[in-house]
């Protein structure tokens, strides 16, 4: 008899712990789902901000980000940048090629350090432009992110590709 109850104690205890677990994952989820409730807008920023930048229309582009952007350039070794300096790399980019255009393969929620979803915005994708001084086609694997701040802005933005290995392919031989 001793065993029996002591068997029932374990098994109610066990599922008290699991009903505190299903509890907890809830809560979980709830939190995830309203920290990333600006992620179906964001997306579509995101994806407006790459579509601008294929036009060449910098003037837009440039309303979409907030006063204290961060962006990280893919060059080696560059160092973090403010909105200026991601400006100039716009410029740069669409006074030396033409015909830009970006093939998403993946758009994706970003997290924060925690890996809770918060918002951002991240993609896969593959840039094909032709070089216009030296007339070379580029086919470029890229990861793009994005943060936003409440209203809608870029506060930071992320890209990683091969841009030293892009522009040595493209130096006239």
């Amino acid at each position: 008899m001793k065993k029996v109850i002591y068997v029932l104690s374990l098994l109610f205890l066990y599922s008290c712990n699991i009903e505190k677990n299903e509890s907890n994952v809830k809560n979980v989820n709830e939190d995830q789902s309203s920290n990333n409730s600006n992620y179906e807008r964001n997306l579509e920023s995101a994806k407006r901000f790459m579509n601008l930048h294929e036009v060449e229309d910098l003037e837009s582009q440039v309303a979409m980000l907030s006063d204290d952007l961060i962006h990280e350039p893919p060059r080696y070794g560059a160092e973090l940048q403010d909105k200026q300096g991601f400006i100039n790399d716009i410029v740069g980019y669409q006074e030396n090629f033409e015909n830009m255009n970006f093939t998403p393969t993946y758009w994706l929620p970003g997290s924060d350090s925690l890996g809770n979803l918060n918002g951002s915005v991240r993609v896969y994708g593959v840039w094909t432009a032709t070089h216009t001084p030296t007339q070379k086609s580029i086919n470029l694997k890229s990861y793009h992110y994005w943060d936003f701040n409440d209203d809608g802005l870029i506060t930071q933005v992320g890209d990683y590709f091969d841009a030293t290995g892009m522009m040595m392919s493209l130096s006239e031989e």
